[in-house]
């Protein structure tokens, strides 16, 4: 989705729902990031914040050893008490939309399931999306004064709604997309197999959060996942056809039989010629 360039500037807007420098909290807007000054520091918040990453790109990493590369569509919370980093690629196109509110107010809600302690969601993003990120920083702008529980709530419908729609994208739309992802990579063009990368574009996903996702779902990446296809359907033609080695390399989109037989060997350790001596006879 385009990202219109006049929103590529920092727009905040900031109010207090108390004198409670921890629970007071309310905050929203863009925060443009063209460099990446800063952003390589290990921060840690008392107060709940999160942003959904517009355009650009990055990486979330925590003590625990967990890292998430980021891109468009990512929801990252920054969650109370727990230390982390979040790396900005200084290419000039990272913008983001920030909400900050209240610690205690985020355990309540997490403990209800309403918000996730996962530190890194994925979202589709869409012109309704962005939309609704415009019209929380004009509600900061236009409620008056001694209205700010008004927007507190605002700002708790905003991340909760994220939340649930990234939860229920991950189970239903991200895994339909992964299964035609999986598909899409066993289908052979004229000269090759598609790339993985081009598959990724296919389904319509960053290719770092197709990668990932991909290996959640299938334990492996795809580009293996593709080879063990590939090698599989070689296996089947070696005991099932007379074809010749050479034959099946091509069959198999292998540059020639010396890198087919490379590869064969390397996964299932013996030579395809040797594969089809030991197992044809149980065919």
């Amino acid at each position: 989705m385009q990202i219109p360039a006049s929103l590529f500037h920092n727009d905040t807007a900031h109010r207090s729902l108390s004198q409670d420098p921890v629970n007071g909290i309310l905050s929203c807007g863009f925060l443009a990031k063209p460099t990446d000054r800063f952003s390589h520091d290990t921060v840690l918040f008392s107060h709940y914040g999160a942003f959904l990453l517009l355009s650009g790109s990055g990486r979330y990493s925590d003590p625990t050893g967990r890292e998430e590369a980021l891109s468009p569509g990512c929801f990252v919370q920054r969650m109370p008490g727990k230390p982390h980093v979040t790396e900005v690629t200084p290419d000039g196109k990272w913008l983001e939309f920030y909400v900050c509110f209240g610690r205690d107010y985020f355990e309540y809600m997490a403990n209800q399931g309403l918000l996730s302690r996962q530190p890194v969601l994925f979202h589709a993003l869409t012109p309704a999306l962005l939309g609704s990120c415009r019209a929380l920083l004009e509600r900061f702008r236009t409620v008056p004064e001694g209205r700010s529980f008004s927007l507190f709530l605002s700002l708790q419908e905003f991340a909760v709604t994220l939340t649930q729609t990234a939860l229920q994208e991950r189970f239903t739309g991200w895994d339909g997309a992964l299964t035609r992802a999986s598909e899409l990579l066993c289908v052979p063009g004229e000269e090759s197999y598609p790339s993985p990368a081009a598959v990724a574009a296919q389904v319509g996903m960053e290719y770092e959060t197709f990668r990932k996702r991909f290996r959640g779902a299938f334990g492996c990446p795809p580009a293996a996942y593709q080879m063990q296809h590939r090698l599989n359907e070689s296996k089947r033609l070696l005991l099932d056809t007379g074809m010749s080695v050479q034959e099946i390399a091509s069959v198999c989109r292998f540059a020639d039989g010396f890198a087919y037989s490379k590869a064969f060997r390397r996964n299932f350790g013996l030579s395809p010629t040797q594969f089809r001596k030991s197992f044809s006879h149980f065919v």
